[in-house]
């Protein structure tokens, strides 16, 4: 029993001698070591990050490739987008609707056209007007696609409907010349056919008098027009007067002032009554036509 309670005092001597001799080891150790000067931290770290911005400061080259790669990137992207639109997600749209076919909608009316295209899954869009003489006013004249065109599902059929039989006014085409007239018909929609040629005192010889129909008169398109051109200035025309009874000296100088030329029978006497004249009363004459008159020797009252 007494042997036990000695076991630790042995442990704590033997600790004791071993503190002192580490001691010694570390006086020892720290007498033989020189002292060294402290090295200047600052500086150095200055030096070194500034060595590290200059290492790691990317060039105008790289910032090129970078700049290159990322457009690289961003079109391949792009690219595939596109391919996987196409080959993925248009086919399921497009051949998730059926197909049928565009039926005909030519002389129906829109609503009989909406109605007919409703009931095949399409829709109707009125794309305009025109006229149109084989196809009433109001009706389709048109459409597109054509008819028994196969297409899927909700497709936009346009159409065109008639305006009917196109009317013209004609044009006022008085003093015109003749290229001049057949102009302005044409932007009408009309066209210049029969030319009447009449003297004529309104207008200068050449020159346009009339049309017929006459201005404002209202006409299919393609109807044709005449035109009344002027010959230039017309011959005067006089209706012969009653001579009979008349003196015949009197007659005469009245009728040689117009123009006229007075004859008389051979051996008729030109003193006295007229009793006979040619042309008789009421012919139409012109100036320069001869006149034949006879008289009696003697003045009949």
């Amino acid at each position: 029993m007494s042997d036990e309670p000695d076991r630790p005092r042995d442990d704590e001597s033997a600790d004791e001698d071993r503190a002192p001799a580490d001691g010694a080891a570390a006086g020892s150790d720290a007498e033989e070591k020189p002292d060294e000067p402290e090295p200047e931290t600052d500086e150095i770290l200055v030096e070194s990050d500034r060595a590290f911005t200059d290492l790691t400061r990317p060039t105008r080259r790289h910032r090129t490739a970078a700049v290159f790669g990322m457009l690289g990137v961003a079109l391949a992207a792009f690219a595939t987008g596109l391919l996987l639109f196409d080959s993925v997600l248009m086919p399921r749209l497009i051949h998730g609707v059926a197909e049928v076919r565009v039926p005909d909608l030519t002389s129906l009316s829109l609503d009989e056209g909406e109605k007919l295209l409703t009931a095949v899954g399409l829709r109707l869009t009125r794309a305009g007007e025109r006229f149109d003489a084989g196809v009433p006013r109001g009706l389709i004249v048109a459409q597109d696609p054509p008819p028994d065109t196969p297409v899927r599902g909700h497709r936009r059929v346009s159409v065109v409907v008639s305006l009917g039989e196109e009317y013209s006014s004609v044009p006022e085409v008085f003093g015109e010349s003749v290229r001049g007239a057949r102009v302005l018909l044409e932007r009408v929609g009309l066209r210049a056919a029969g030319i009447t040629r009449a003297p004529s005192d309104q207008v200068g010889e050449g020159l346009v008098v009339a049309s017929d129909p006459p201005a404002e008169a209202v006409l299919r398109r393609g109807s044709a027009v005449g035109l009344l051109v002027s010959s230039g200035s017309g011959t005067e025309f006089y209706v012969m007067p009653d001579l009979l009874g008349r003196e015949i000296t009197g007659a005469m100088r009245q009728l040689e002032a117009l123009g006229f030329k007075i004859t008389v029978p051979p051996g008729s006497p030109t003193l006295g009554t007229i009793v006979m004249q040619l042309p008789a009363p009421g012919s139409r004459v012109a100036a320069g036509d001869a006149i034949t008159l006879q008289a009696t020797r003697r003045i009949i009252r």
